[in-house]
């Protein structure tokens, strides 16, 4: 048995009778696991661990359910999924017919001129084998704007919308940015990436009281699904606000890493401004305790793949010219990745497209070559496609990988539309980052995608199969071994907090997961239906099936 204590300290929850994997090379495996004061104090087998216990222990016969380390999505938009939980929720949407209804029902209830927005659609889920258009939209409402946003780098609006933001047929396409046109060259009310920026500015900001509530709703969902961290990227002053009120308040449902956001997002934000952000913070990756902490600094240089926003090498299908939808050159890349890396700060950057993925590689080596500063946790978010060139460096500098294994399940069939066969099968390619030596970490991106259930992802990465039952480039499947280091210590890893999470063992927080199945031995379609019976944070029970 391994413990910290003595026989004077009385756990304050054990849980046993139980098939704990640990992720801990000392003991991988268990039969119980005790806790104290939010920490792991000892774990082994049953008779060993039950004899510590006090007159005030409290003691969970598990009946031999395996238990797990708690989920670290270290790329979760978690107080955007609570104020997703507000507007329309359209991932189970079948077809555009079906999205106008719901759209149709909100705008009955909602007073005439507010906005109507709605998030997390797939068009490829649709009936119709299409995007929506604004005269869908309207066909639902004329009297109140209406914003359907699909993920990061889309939005469908309905004619209000868009005659609010300003966009006609005379509007010209912004620098990074499309607007889809009809044939009579009017808009159809699809924005691709900066275009969205016409509308998307015009959403009022939602409050710090209502922010804090999101948090909240979102982490309650968490909890259901086995999650007890996440890293929050991409944010904002008022979202650090939140946070930082969140915690003042104990308000915070889970461990959170706050990533703020950097350069390659607002169009409106100059360089300048930015750099003095990151320099008068007064914080770095890694500031903070177990409940609130700081992470590195998110930047973007592209946009996605199903909105053909994506910086390619090659035209996607369909088209006969790259549209270079790069958010940063390759100089400014070098610039603003020195600024960064000198202040100390870890850099993730959202680059999805073959050329994003080879262009920040490189400006990340000529940045860490030229430096006195070596040691980082720098790495590629996404990081779909790469380059021989690109591995080599990540490999030699130990740049990790980001991804977001869901992605394969909802999203992998679009990519023979989208980019053709042969790059559909170099997707997300976890067995070579692995046998390269590359840390990766796998992560859901939620709202970006349809669900944050982290099974749904542990069966990408292990079967690579969509929800259609395509097989993506199946040569990249890893082991569920792998898969579950990669959502869980590899996380605490990316945040400088591999001393304080992940396994299972003395001295670590106690954060985990009972699941209704054991995962290493359930057949493989099963993996992704897997249910939590209880999740456990700092040594407390927070949800119980």
């Amino acid at each position: 048995m391994a413990t910290l204590i003595s026989r004077d300290s009385a756990p304050d929850l054990i849980l046993h009778h139980g098939a704990i994997t640990t992720l801990a090379e000392a003991l991988p495996h268990a039969e119980a696991i005790a806790m104290r004061d939010g920490r792991i104090i000892a774990i082994g087998d049953d008779a060993a661990v039950r004899a510590l216990a006090g007159p005030h222990t409290e003691q969970i016969d598990l009946g031999g359910r395996s238990v797990i380390p708690g989920f670290n999505d270290a790329h979760n938009h978690m107080l955007q999924v609570g104020i997703k939980f507000t507007r329309l929720e359209l991932e189970r949407c079948q077809s555009i017919a079906e999205m106008v209804v719901m759209v149709r029902e909100r705008a009955a209830i909602t007073p005439a001129g507010e906005w109507i927005i709605g998030e997390g659609w797939n068009e490829s889920l649709f009936a119709e084998g299409r995007l929506p258009t604004r005269h869908d939209l309207d066909a639902a409402t004329v009297a109140h704007p209406v914003m359907l946003q699909r993920f990061f780098n889309m939005d469908v609006v309905n004619s209000h919308a868009l005659a609010l933001g300003g966009v006609d047929a005379t509007t010209p396409d912004p620098s990074g940015g499309k607007i889809e046109r009809l044939a009579d060259g009017s808009p159809s009310g699809i924005l691709r990436a900066a275009a969205k920026l016409f509308c998307r500015r015009l959403i009022p900001q939602p409050s710090e009281e209502a922010c804090v509530a999101a948090i909240e709703a979102a982490g309650r969902a968490y909890h259901r699904v086995g999650i007890t961290s996440v890293l929050e990227p991409g944010l904002y002053p008022y979202e650090l606000r939140a946070y930082a009120r969140a915690y003042r308040a104990g308000r915070l449902p889970l461990r959170v890493n706050l990533m703020p956001s950097w350069h390659g997002f607002r169009e409106e934000e100059h360089a300048d401004e930015l750099d003095d952000r990151a320099a008068n913070l007064g914080v770095f990756s890694g500031i903070g305790d177990a409940w609130l902490s700081i992470g590195g600094l998110k930047m973007a240089v592209d946009g996605g793949t199903t909105s053909h926003t994506a910086w390619m090498f090659r035209p996607f299908l369909g088209e006969e010219h790259v549209a270079n939808f790069n958010r940063l050159d390759p100089t400014d890349l070098r610039r603003f990745f020195a600024r960064g890396h000198e202040l100390g700060w870890d850099i993730g950057i959202h680059a999805i497209g073959d050329r994003a993925h080879h262009e920040s590689a490189l400006a990340f080596a000529d940045v860490i070559d030229a430096s006195s500063r070596k040691e980082h946790r720098h790495n590629l978010i996404h990081a779909y496609f790469a380059t021989e060139a690109s591995l080599q460096v990540m490999a030699r500098l130990q740049i990790a990988a980001v991804i977001q294994p869901t992605f394969i399940y909802f999203e992998g069939d679009d990519l023979f539309r989208d980019v053709g066969a042969e790059l559909a099968h170099q997707y997300k390619p976890m067995r070579t980052y692995l046998d390269r030596g590359i840390p990766v970490i796998a992560t859901s991106d939620i709202p970006s995608t349809v669900h944050y259930n982290p099974f749904i992802g542990l069966y990408s990465l292990v079967t690579r199969r969509t929800f259609r039952g395509t097989e993506i480039a199946p040569h990249e499947a890893v082991s569920r071994e792998e898969a579950l280091r990669a959502y869980t210590l590899a996380g605490a890893w990316l945040t400088r907090e591999e001393h304080l999470k992940g396994p299972l063992a003395p001295g670590f927080l106690a954060d985990m997961v009972v699941l209704d199945r054991d995962y290493f031995t359930c057949p493989e379609d099963a993996i992704k239906e897997i249910g939590v019976e209880m999740t456990i944070i700092d040594g407390k029970v927070v949800y119980r099936r």
